[in-house]
């Protein structure tokens, strides 16, 4: 997709979850809506973008407007651990733009950029200069991939990566104002999570890892340039690798193992599954 805008849409998620879930097929996404209104639900985009995000994240079918089975398993995991379903949902929008693969969702890659630059600066900085670091970045692209002159990203963009951020728990923005018209993130202020859910930790590894040419079951080297990524990808602090991956090795036995000999190193043996989590 050409697009790289990021649309807000956390507020319209559990209502449009449980549309799909509980009235698949119905026509249009303004059906949705009335559906989700008649139901006692809010909606805050009349267009419910969110059912587009659904699709592009795999979880939906937006031109039959219901759940794919993913999605099934994620709207589980959304109802029995909400917290760990949103760090789910931050590892598939971030993780969707990989090496060496590019995969062609560009809006993941504004998302991942976002993401890398709060980590990497550890501030806040204007919705402004965040935009320019994207232009900025868009360079390195490969012409193929984007219309660098048509490319739209603005401050709007910003918000709703924001929008999404806002939602982790532990938190990365602080002092967020919620008003009439949404959250404000004027006097909000980021800072690194000491920790994430073992699910998200184990969506960064599969992702650093495939990123890095291994397969399943492939013995892989970690060394720091590896951690750093894994972090950057959960939005946590480096220190609290090696935590980390000791919880994710007990709550994921059979997904993982670990040899220390010599250095670090990490077997992934097949791809994480949402119904496992």
């Amino acid at each position: 997709m050409s697009r790289i805008h990021i649309l807000k849409g956390f507020s319209d998620l559990d209502s449009a979850l449980w549309v799909l879930k509980y009235h698949p097929g119905l026509p249009t996404r303004s059906d949705l809506v009335h559906m989700a209104l008649e139901n006692g639900y809010t909606v805050t985009n009349k267009d419910y973008e969110v059912v587009l995000l659904l699709g592009e994240w795999g979880l939906a079918q937006p031109k039959r407007h219901r759940l794919t089975l993913k999605g099934e398993d994620f709207y589980s995991l959304w109802e029995r651990n909400e917290d760990t379903a949103i760090d789910v949902l931050h590892g598939l929008q971030y993780g969707m733009w990989a090496q060496p693969s590019h995969d062609p969702n560009l809006a993941s890659w504004a998302y991942q950029q976002v993401c890398d630059y709060l980590w990497e600066s550890q501030t806040l900085p204007t919705p402004q200069n965040l935009v320019a670091h994207i232009y900025d970045r868009l360079a390195d692209l490969h012409e193929s991939q984007i219309d660098i002159g048509n490319a739209a990203f603005d401050t709007k963009s910003v918000n709703g990566a924001y929008d999404w951020l806002s939602s982790l728990s532990p938190p990365v923005l602080e002092d967020v104002k919620e008003t009439a018209n949404g959250r404000n993130f004027r006097t909000a202020t980021f800072r690194l999570r000491p920790h994430c859910s073992t699910a998200l930790f184990l969506l960064s590894l599969d992702w650093v890892a495939r990123g890095a040419g291994n397969k399943h079951g492939d013995l892989w080297s970690v060394g720091p340039n590896q951690r750093q990524r894994v972090c950057r990808f959960c939005l946590i602090d480096e220190s609290q690798f090696d935590f980390m991956l000791n919880e994710t090795l007990r709550r994921f036995p059979n997904y993982l193992s670990v040899r220390r000999a010599g250095g670090l190193y990490i077997v992934i043996e097949s791809e994480p599954q949402i119904t496992d989590f």
